[in-house]
Order: C-alpha cells, then structure tokens, then sequence
C-alpha cells in the first residue's frame, strides 16, 4: 500500500512538471484581423510569407477565430510570431470553413494579399476582396 501511495505521489510530480493539462496554445504573436468582401470570417488559415528581394519565405501563421481574429505562431506552432518591419504575402486556406478559397489567394506568387509592416505597427488588419471566395 505504502508503494502504490508512493508511485502515485511521483505521478503526480511528473504530471506537474510536465503539464498535464494538455496542449496549451501559443500566445503573444502579432494580432491581426481578416475580412473577406468586408466580413469577419472563421476557420481560415492565414499563412505568412516574408519577401526578401525575389524569394519568399514562410515564416508562419494563424486561425482565425469567430470574430476573424488571429495571432501569428512560427511555422509548426513552436512560439509566437512577431512581425518584424518588412514586406510580406499572405495565403488563405480553408481551415473548416464552408467554402473553399480561390486558388490565386492560396500561391505566395499570386497572392493579392499584402502588407508592408512598419516598426510601429501593431495590429494586422487585411482586407481581402470577396474574389477570394471560389464559386
């Protein structure tokens, strides 16, 4: 009996240090809002690319939320993405919404979507044309 109390007492600890409480997700990235033909949209994967002379990086993403809000995470969500004063494009992908989204706004090449990022900017807000929407 004193064993198995002992081993439970060390689960604990373990489950403690390790955070059991499951996957938390990362915060502290830039913020940022979507509309698409002036609507707030949920459920649409916000992909960053950094333009560096004629190449583009992926740097990162967001989800948007209910109210087409988003915070940027690193590619494979390992922290927080924090824009840094540069040129960027951005790709939209359908992340369980009820449409799909045209295939122009999903290549970094083809991209409408794009935002110069000042050092004093603070919010992400993009306006997409409803063009976006596939019919």
């Amino acid at each position: 009996m004193l064993r198995r109390a002992f081993c439970i007492v060390i689960a604990a600890g373990f489950c403690a240090v390790a955070g059991c409480g499951g996957v938390k997700p990362v915060t502290g990235g830039t913020k940022g809002t979507l509309r698409i033909g002036g609507e707030l949209l949920s459920e649409i994967q916000v992909t960053v690319h950094r333009v560096e002379g004629t190449a583009l990086q992926t740097v990162g993403f967001g989800v948007t939320t209910h109210d087409g809000s988003f915070e940027l995470v690193t590619n494979g969500a390992q922290g927080p993405l924090r824009l840094v004063p540069g040129d960027y494009r951005f790709t939209l992908e359908s992340a369980g919404a009820p449409f799909q989204v045209s295939q122009e706004f999903g290549r970094p090449e083809t991209t409408p979507v794009k935002s110069t990022w000042g050092a004093g900017d603070v919010t992400l807000n993009l306006d997409v044309p409803v063009t976006a929407i596939a019919r």
